[in-house]
């Protein structure tokens, strides 16, 4: 982000949907805890994976996701097929 005389200075530019979860700390075995309720609201768990990525001075974290596995069938897929599927295939509607 600029300053009207646009020297970038110390402001920090940031996306439109960026949303502050407060600050995290590396300790000193080089671990970073991600804050409880931003893992609660990316249904982050355990044993999830992160690609790290450096931008300049930052650091962005990007979530990997799973290899998708197709699945044929030899005729026509059924009513009940998707029913239990739910948020976390679809997302909350």
């Amino acid at each position: 982000m600029n300053t009207e005389d646009g020297d970038p200075g110390n402001a920090e530019e940031s996306p439109d949907d960026a949303e502050e979860y407060g600050t995290a700390e590396v300790n000193d075995r080089g671990r970073l805890t991600i804050p409880k309720p931003l893992r609660d609201d990316l249904r982050i768990e355990g044993g999830t994976e992160f690609r790290v990525v450096r931008e300049g001075g930052d650091i962005r974290l990007v979530r990997q996701l799973p290899e998708l596995e197709t699945l044929t069938r030899d005729g026509e897929w059924g009513d009940e097929t998707f029913r239990d599927a739910g948020a976390a295939t679809f997302g909350e509607r």
